[in-house]
């Protein structure tokens, strides 16, 4: 009999594995699949503008939130995977990092309230009373519609850290004289205490991302030194030097009858107020200048609510940039956390002869927007900062990932997560 009980739970394992969803080329994206869902993103409770990193014994819960454009709530269920260092299934199964059911509905939601525009407002906290995380490491959550686990509307990414190690850091302009312009460089000293790594070439796996963007990311980062519980990464080549890039542009749609942001115009028209910024600049071969931002990030607010969530509005923002000529050899798009740094239709900017400028006009949620015009080059020859140019002044984080796999482990614990800011020590 317990043979009998095992086979058919080994059966609805690999059943069920088989059915949820799994990435063409094996990586789980950080996206949104369904045009219907807006403003999805995790933060940690209390703290919209964090990133989406927690500590296994942090009490504070990180929360999962998201709109859909509708006027009644779809059975939306969640599925969580254990990812390795490069965001594919680890080999570990549920029971392994989680307590709790392997898929769980999302019961939270609630209707919006004094808007035009009709939508659901989904949250999720992780952990909850139905899941608890047992390990540390890279973690995806899955949205998926009526159970279907093979089509998710979303797949989002968040890490779960233990504090093992400690480190020293610096981020600032690059050290190479002729870097100094447009580079930054980051140097950081890790310090293992009690935390034995054996082989650190080999068992510690470092990642570097700049301002939470795992498109850029710099893997398989090794120590310079090695010495007794301490190791260098003090490195002297290109292997922590990043292009600065520029401060974000900001977006202040908070309030149509008043905006920090230069407005030519804002209408409402067919039930939905519409903001025109004045038409942006390129900014490559201007000056620096510092102001300051959010690195990317954006923060839900609408001037007159008493619950942001479910109170502020959806607006048409139309953006703009002028050129005398389109670009060649690429496409132009809008940049931000609010697009999930993918290039897509949504964000695309269109060339328009008669005004001489690109324009897209995208629906976002009231609130505080940081946004960056970026160049998607055919050919690999310009650089992502070819509107916004590159100053090695400009204010960044650095968000250093340190991964451990002894020789003994299946999943790659991650250790520590330390921010390292260009301006603050």
């Amino acid at each position: 009999m317990k043979y009998i009980i095992v086979i058919i739970l080994a059966f609805y394992i690999l059943c069920n594995a088989y059915s949820q969803y799994s990435p063409p080329d094996g990586i789980y994206p950080d996206i949104v699949f369904d045009e219907r869902i807006k403003t999805a993103r995790i933060f940690k409770e209390g703290w919209e503008t964090s990133y989406p990193v927690s500590n296994i014994n942090d009490q504070t819960p990180l929360v999962l939130s998201f709109d859909e454009l509708s006027r009644n709530p779809r059975n939306y269920s969640y599925a969580i995977i254990h990812c390795d260092a490069d965001w594919r299934r680890s080999r570990l199964i549920t029971d392994e990092y989680m307590t709790g059911f392997p898929t769980n509905r999302i019961s939270r939601f609630e209707y919006s309230f004094n808007t035009h525009t009709q939508f659901v407002h989904y949250r999720v906290n992780i952990p909850n009373e139905d899941v608890q995380l047992k390990l540390s490491g890279n973690y995806v959550i899955l949205v998926f519609e009526d159970g279907n686990e093979s089509h998710p509307v979303m797949s989002r990414r968040f890490v779960i850290t233990e504090s093992l190690v400690s480190a020293t850091t610096w981020a600032g302009i690059a050290r190479q004289t002729a870097r100094q312009n447009e580079w930054q460089q980051i140097e950081f000293v890790a310090r293992t205490g009690n935390f034995r790594i054996e082989n650190p070439s080999i068992d510690l796996n470092v990642v570097v991302i700049k301002n939470g963007q795992w498109n850029n990311a710099r893997t398989g980062i090794k120590p310079l030194f090695v010495r007794q519980n301490e190791l260098d990464f003090r490195h002297i080549d290109e292997t922590l030097v990043f292009l600065a890039g520029n401060e974000y542009r900001q977006l202040d749609i908070r309030n149509p009858r008043f905006s920090i942001t230069q407005m030519a115009a804002v209408e409402f028209e067919r039930q939905r107020w519409r903001f025109y910024p004045v038409p942006d600049q390129i900014r490559a071969a201007g000056r620096y200048s510092f102001y300051e931002d959010m690195n990317g990030k954006y923060a839900i607010h609408s001037q007159n609510a008493n619950r942001h969530e479910v109170e502020a509005d959806y607006v048409y923002v139309h953006f703009s940039l002028q050129t005398p000529l389109p670009f060649v050899n690429g496409q132009v798009y809008v940049m931000g956390e609010f697009c999930n740094y993918v290039f897509s239709d949504e964000n695309r900017m269109r060339y328009n002869f008669e005004k001489q400028q690109y324009e897209v006009t995208m629906l976002l949620k009231q609130g505080f927007y940081n946004y960056r015009y970026e160049f998607a080059s055919t050919t690999g020859e310009e650089d992502a900062n070819y509107i916004e140019g590159n100053f090695s002044s400009a204010e960044n984080d650095y968000l250093i990932f340190f991964y451990h796999r002894g020789r003994s482990e299946r999943y790659d614990r991650l250790i520590e997560v330390i921010t390292v800011n260009t301006l603050r020590r």
